[in-house]
């Protein structure tokens, strides 16, 4: 019987054999988790969502593509806003979800955070979507250029697949985490 014991204590100490090594490829930072996928594409939206601030209005201010200076100041203050606000609530994402430690947190509330920041990212869909179209039909109603509006709708059509695309990253990390896989 401590023989027996001796060994089991013995067997303790060596890991169990995994298919991929997933385990030492999260810990040592080669695999990344759900969790880290989500914030670093916060991370990254938010950082590109600054550069548009910058260079949106600039480029619209300096294409004269408005009749006069009051509408292209209009849309210069309405472009660098909705990247504001945007910059603001991934950022705000980001460190949400970086907050989540699976390690010290129980999984009740690592489940609940997620859907909590999951909650949060639909609802700043539903405040960004609305902005950004009256943006861009302003924008088509004050330019009387068919290229320039062919060019937005193209423009439109394209952003929209690859939102979501996007969006559906983000839900399937989200999907991932809340179900304990």
């Amino acid at each position: 019987m401590n023989d027996e014991m001796k060994k089991n204590w013995q067997d303790t100490n060596v890991s169990i054999p995994g298919s991929s090594g997933s385990y030492d490829a999260i810990i040592t930072g080669r695999r990344k988790t759900a969790l880290d996928n989500l914030a670093r594409r916060y991370c990254w939206f938010s950082n590109m969502a600054l550069l548009f601030m910058v260079l949106c209005p600039c480029s619209l201010f300096n294409l004269h593509l408005f009749p006069d200076s009051k509408h292209s100041m209009l849309m210069v203050i309405w472009f660098g806003s909705f990247f504001m606000i945007s910059s603001v609530m991934d950022r705000w994402l980001y460190h949400g979800v970086r907050s989540i430690d699976v390690v010290s947190m129980p999984v009740s509330e690592v489940v609940a955070k997620a859907l909590y920041y999951k909650k949060w990212h639909i609802w700043f869909i539903f405040i960004l979507l609305p902005l950004a179209l009256s943006c861009l039909g302003l924008m088509a109603y004050l330019i009387d250029d068919i290229y320039v509006r062919t060019g937005m709708i193209l423009g439109f059509l394209v952003g929209v697949a690859l939102g979501v695309r996007q969006l559906l990253a983000f839900l399937s990390d989200y999907r991932t985490i809340t179900s304990g896989k």
